[in-house]
């Protein structure tokens, strides 16, 4: 059953995705990216799919590929939840649209890295590019060791990145990494300099979709964090009723990025203001990120420090670059059943308690 969801590439997780929805009956629409073609001569693509009255008073929204390689992920629970009658059943019969975005990042998902055609961390390129962007110290004093001139990094760059840690602490080691940067365009989490085509194309899909609206719940696909196979519940908006209701609809263990013990930090430009921004209007706005564990935290940074290395350098002899690629892959999906079903199940029960969120 788990093959008829995942795929092994962006053009066959798009086809099985456009496939299933033809099949089932959503209404379909394309965004095609102006970039080019992908990696197997494939159109890149955001692909809408809906289900539900044009004026439901609520609904779901499941985002896939925010983070390119993170997409099979994502693009296996929204093809699972097209095949789950029971579940669309409920949805429909609560008044409660179902919105798929698939693979928001296609370039990424399609060439197999985070970012996309801009080397941008669509996650944080939801900024106002009309005000000063913010800053983030830690990741330039740690840029010049996170992308060496060789790899693998030497002895020297391994103790240089210890130093940091061991003189302005693990925290701030964490938020250098993951917090998002705007001044090295050629580095990791590069939130970019202006609003991205799938930031433009996320806003329209939500103007098209989201206004009419009284409830919408958001759940957004990521995995590389955390331990293996957990989904961790991320909640990103601020304190207050907002995220009281997130942990009234889906339990006590959701996370806020606000809280000490969550696996990811305080990320700026979240993809969350796409909805925040456009659908203000809608009285209630509900927003979850499910990140699933893949590997160690320092398997998956090495993997994305190799990527980024490899990404500039297109003489790298092929066998190294395929073992590069093939471990940057690994650590955000796992290819192995019990990984997926535990993607799958998690999937489901949330989604469950979502569509009972938004019924109440």
């Amino acid at each position: 059953m788990l093959e008829k969801f995942f795929a092994a590439s962006y053009a066959e997780a798009k086809a099985i995705f456009m496939a299933t929805a033809e099949e089932k009956e959503f209404d379909l629409q394309t965004f095609i990216n102006p970039v080019g073609l992908g990696i197997d001569g494939e159109v890149l693509s955001i692909d809408v799919a809906y289900s539900g009255p044009a004026d439901a008073p609520a609904m779901l929204v499941l985002t896939s590929g925010t983070h390119g390689a993170e997409g099979y992920c994502g693009s296996g629970c929204q093809v699972a939840l097209m095949n789950d009658a029971a579940l669309l059943r409920k949805a429909r019969e609560a008044g409660i649209g179902v919105l798929l975005v698939h693979a928001l990042n296609p370039y990424g998902f399609s060439y197999g890295h985070r970012t996309n055609e801009e080397n941008i961390d669509l996650n944080r390129n939801f900024c106002d590019f009309t005000a000063a962007l913010p800053e983030n110290p830690h990741y330039d004093a740690l840029h010049p060791y996170l992308i060496p001139a060789s790899w693998p990094p030497g002895e020297d760059n391994a103790r240089a990145i210890q130093e940091f840690i061991l003189t302005r602490g693990e925290q701030a080691y964490r938020d250098g990494m993951m917090q998002g940067q705007y001044t090295h365009a050629d580095g990791l989490f590069y939130g970019g300099r202006a609003a991205s085509w799938s930031n433009r194309s996320l806003r329209e899909i939500f103007r098209q979709y989201g206004r009419p609206r009284n409830r919408i719940a958001w759940i957004d696909y990521h995995t590389g964090l955390g331990p293996y196979g957990h989904a961790e519940k991320i909640f990103v908006q601020a304190d207050g009723p907002d995220y009281q209701r997130a942990r009234e609809w889906w339990g006590r263990d959701v996370v806020a990025i606000f809280d000490s013990d969550s696996s990811t930090v305080d990320v700026r430009g979240t993809l969350v203001q796409a909805m925040l921004e456009e659908c203000a209007a809608v009285p209630e706005l509900t927003f979850l990120a499910l990140e699933y564990g893949t590997a160690p935290l320092d398997e998956v940074f090495t993997a994305l420090r190799a990527d980024r290395w490899l990404a500039n350098r297109p003489d790298v002899d092929p066998t190294r670059r395929h073992a590069l690629k093939a471990a940057h892959r690994a650590a955000f999906y796992p290819e192995n059943d019990d990984w997926k079903g535990a993607v799958i199940g998690q999937s489901r029960a949330t989604l469950l308690q979502t569509i009972y969120g938004l019924s109440a």
